[in-house]
This record gives structure tokens, C-alpha cells and sequence, in this order.
């Protein structure tokens, strides 16, 4: 096994995150906040020790390429050990375990918090809160890039990216030429929402803040009450940006290089579209019917809500006049809110869920099935963008899926022996399995402050948003014998 090429990328990693939190500091010693910035700094020290230390180490180690296990390994590393040193600066406050899940709900772009009142936190830890989110989000597209469409987990076989493949042929290769593909990309995007919320009226620090948050679907806001102090042109730059970001990036980049065409040519946007669109409609006239809110206002509220829980940004706090808040919808509206939840974005997008992808070729399927039911002796196919989906790639989605639902319900157990209703657990549940975080608010029958959870439950969520960012079978298949058999 190649080691050495995993150590020296986990190593790089470390020392890039440490750097980061450079810009805590910055704003910390800008708004006098003396008793924030020494952690920062002890935490950069401590972070570049032992990532200079794993690259030091792996320089001397015999060369490899690495291959499928490897980049396995690393994906699961990552996600394990930056949060580790991520929660440093949160643990100061809350404690260990609750920092660690700050910064896993972070760099998964989860969006959970422990905080329940973020404004009362110094501006540098918001930064960090946004920041971690923001890094989360550009390692997902880079994990989606390298990982899921080289592999094809769980039936992405099927996934393209719009990236040419080059000539590299090793992880460390393909992990440099998509950074230097997308970054930059990333960036553009991210400047472009901050800058549309500043002219909305949004504070500069606000405004980037929620930028970061939007653009990796992460869902941590500056404020108790989320997005409801936002103006309606802000709330629609959010909307806009919320839906680009579920979107994949491979294309955003394709499409700066004035490949506009990608975009009209990719089934996943299509479905994106209707999905959204039909949603959007249908959520709209359920809050229109069962509600006194009228016409105009229940469209902008769905609209609102099914970008924030199709992304799995989850951003929440609209409200109205007439009474309709987050967390108090009618029940056939929760579980439509649920469902596109767990479907989540498009691959190679920084959003999470079951994938867009996953559920088209399912849906496909079925149609085929349908077709063999009237026509026993007809030959049918699946296809997807124009190729022809092989049997092994369909029982693969149709595994992922079984292991979804499966993980699903045994998260949901967990928490509603925490003494939560079994609505509230499921929707925690899908919420940590598909990284929509705070979309949970939109669908929980009672408010749940994650940071008054029990251990075990919060170590549960844990479990859930680390699987749900890999993928399940990434992080399954390193307990796996004949996964690291030759």
C-alpha cells in the first residue's frame, strides 16, 4: 500500500488548514478581541507541527502510485483528523466533543451547530464557523472530482466530469489538477455572491460570511434567526446561489472557459430543474391551502425553502405577518421537504444527499421495468447522457440506496432514545446522513438545540455527517477485510 503518497498529501493538507487560520486572526486583532487570537495561533502552531511532521516523514518513504484503497484512506483521513485540529478553537468553549462536531458539521458543510446563538460568539470564530464550511465545500468537489467519478461508488459509474483528465495518472497528480482547475472557480463564485449580498444591504462581514456558507452549502448563519433579518433581494441572491452551488461545479468551470452549452446538455441539471421547479410549485400551493398567507407570499416562502433543502444548505428563519415560521409547516409539506432532502444535489456539487444522479438512474429503471411488465419479450436499456447504463452500475444505486435508508434508520433509533420524538430523530437523521444540517428545522415537529443532545447522540451525528460526506461505502469499506486484500 502506498503510504507514503497518503501521509504527504494528509500532511500538505494539515499545513494548507493551518494556514488558514490566518484570517481568524486577522479579524480578531481588527476587532480587539484579545482573547480569541492566541488560540488561533496556538492552533496554527500545533496544526503545522504535526502536518510538516507527516510530510517530513514521507519524504523518505519509497514511491508509489496509489490507487483505489489509497484515495479511500485519505478521503476518510481528511475528514477525521481536520476537524480534530479545526475544534481547537471551538473546544475552548464547549468542550471537546461538542468543538469536534462544530468543525466535522463544518468541514462536511453540515451546517449543525452547538451554538445556539451565534451572534453572542467573537467575529473571528463566526469567520472560522464560515471558513471550515468554505474549505469543506471545495475539498467535496475535489472528493466528488477524484474519487467518485474515477471509482464510480455507489453507481456514479456514470458520472462525467467536464474537467479534461490529462495525463496524470497518480491521486497526487489528479488531486493537483483539479485544485488548480476549480479553485479559482470556487473563489469567482464566492466573491460574486458576497459582493450581491453587500449591495443588498447585507454588512460587509455578514455578507461574506453567509457567501461562504451558501456557496458550500454549508448552512451556518451569523444570527439566531438565520436568514428571516435578510431583505428579499438578498433572499433571492441566496436562492440563486444556493441552487448553482447543488449544482456540478466541473460544469461552472466548462462553463467559464464559454462552454455554455454543458449546462443545457447535462441530464443532471434537467432533473435538478423539474425537480426543484415541480417542488417548488407543490409546496407552494400546500402553504397557500393551509395557511392565510396568500398566493404570492406561500410561492416566495416554497421557492425559499426548496432551494435551501435541495441544496442541503438549509438555511432557515423566513417568516411572515400572518405566522408561518420555520419549524411549524403543515405535515404534507414536511414530508415533501424531507424527500427532496435525502435526494439532495448533483454530483461533483458541494451539496450532499442520495445525489440527483442516483435517483434518475432509479427512476429510469423503473420506467424500464414498467416497460417489460406490458412488453415481457422487449428489449430494454437504461440510459444516461447518451450511454448505456450497465446492469452492475443499477445494483450498485440500488445498494447505496438500501445502505441510506438503513443508516438513516439506525440513526434515527439512536437519537429517539435521547427522548426526541421519532418525527424529530428522522429528520436529525436524514439531516447528518445528507448533509443538509439546519434543513432538519424545516421538517422537526420540536426544536432541538444540538448541543443540549446527550454524548451518544451527538457522537451518532458524528458518525452520520462524516458517512454521508464519503459516501457510506468509502468510510464501510475500510472496515472491510477484502477491501485492503491485494
Amino acid at each position: 500500500m502506498a503510504l507514503t503518497a497518503v501521509l504527504s498529501v494528509l500532511g500538505w493538507s494539515m499545513v494548507i488548514f493551518a494556514l488558514t487560520m490566518i484570517f481568524p486572526i486577522g479579524i480578531a486583532l481588527f476587532h480587539g478581541e484579545v482573547g480569541t487570537w492566541p488560540v488561533f495561533l496556538t492552533t496554527i502552531l500545533i496544526t503545522g507541527m504535526f502536518g510538516g511532521a507527516l510530510t517530513l516523514a514521507s519524504l523518505g518513504g519509497r514511491q508509489r502510485a496509489a490507487g483505489r484503497r489509497e484515495a479511500f484512506l485519505l478521503a476518510c483521513l481528511i475528514w477525521t483528523v481536520l476537524p480534530m485540529f479545526g475544534a481547537i478553537p471551538f473546544a475552548n468553549l464547549v468542550g471537546p466533543l461538542d468543538g469536534y462536531l462544530e468543525a466535522m458539521s463544518g468541514l462536511t458543510t453540515t451546517g449543525y451547530s452547538v451554538f445556539a446563538t451565534p451572534e453572542l460568539l467573537p467575529r473571528s470564530m463566526l469567520f472560522w464557523r464560515a471558513e471550515l464550511q468554505w474549505i469543506g465545500g471545495l475539498a467535496t468537489i475535489m472528493l466528488a472530482v477524484v474519487l467518485l467519478g474515477l471509482f464510480g461508488l455507489g453507481g456514479l459509474a456514470v458520472y462525467r466530469s467536464a474537467i479534461p483528465s490529462g495525463d496524470a495518472n497518480t491521486l497526487v497528480a489528479r488531486l493537483k489538477d483539479t485544485l488548480s482547475a476549480v479553485w479559482w472557480v470556487y473563489v469567482i463564485i464566492t466573491l460574486a455572491c458576497a459582493v450581491l449580498l453587500w449591495v443588498s444591504g447585507v454588512q460587509a462581514f455578514h455578507a461574506v460570511c453567509y457567501a461562504m456558507s451558501t456557496v458550500s452549502t454549508g448552512g451556518f448563519t451569523t444570527s439566531t434567526n438565520g436568514v428571516a433579518g435578510l431583505s428579499s433581494f438578498a433572499q433571492g441572491v441566496l436562492v440563486v446561489f444556493m441552487l448553482g452551488s447543488a449544482l456540478n461545479f466541473t460544469l461552472h468551470w466548462a462553463a467559464f472557459h464559454g462552454r455554455f452549452r454543458v449546462y443545457r446538455e447535462d441530464p443532471e441539471i434537467r432533473a435538478f430543474g423539474r425537480l426543484c421547479g415541480i417542488s417548488a410549485l407543490m409546496a407552494g400551493l400546500i402553504i397557500w391551502g393551509m395557511t392565510e398567507l396568500d398566493l404570492a407570499s406561500s410561492l416566495g416562502q416554497a421557492i425559499f425553502a426548496v432551494a435551501a433543502v435541495a441544496s442541503t444548505t438549509g438555511f432557515f428563519g423566513l417568516e411572515t405577518d400572518q405566522g408561518i415560521i420555520t419549524g411549524s409547516w403543515p405535515t404534507p409539506l414536511s414530508i415533501l421537504l424531507l424527500m427532496i432532502m435525502m435526494v439532495g444535489g448533483a454530483a461533483g456539487s458541494t451539496a450532499g444527499g442520495f445525489k440527483l444522479m442516483r435517483f434518475a438512474l432509479l427512476i429510469r429503471q423503473g420506467g424500464a421495468e414498467l416497460t417489460r411488465l406490458s412488453y415481457p419479450n422487449a428489449v430494454t436499456i437504461v440510459t444516461y447522457g447518451g450511454y448505456w447504463v450497465e446492469p452492475p452500475v443499477l445494483r450498485a444505486t440500488w445498494n447505496f440506496l438500501m445502505l441510506f435508508m438503513l443508516s438513516v434508520a439506525i440513526l434515527a433509533v439512536v437519537i429517539d432514545l435521547d427522548g426526541h420524538d421519532l418525527a424529530t430523530a428522522l429528520a436529525l437523521a436524514v439531516g447528518a446522513l445528507s448533509n443538509a444540517g439546519p434543513a432538519a428545522t424545516y421538517v422537526t415537529v420540536e426544536a432541538v438545540a444540538i448541543g443540549e443532545l446527550d454524548p451518544v447522540s451527538k457522537i451518532a451525528i458524528i458518525a452520520g455527517m462524516l458517512a454521508g460526506r464519503l459516501e457510506l461505502l468509502a468510510l464501510l469499506g475500510l472496515f472491510s477485510p477484502s477491501f485492503w486484500g491485494r
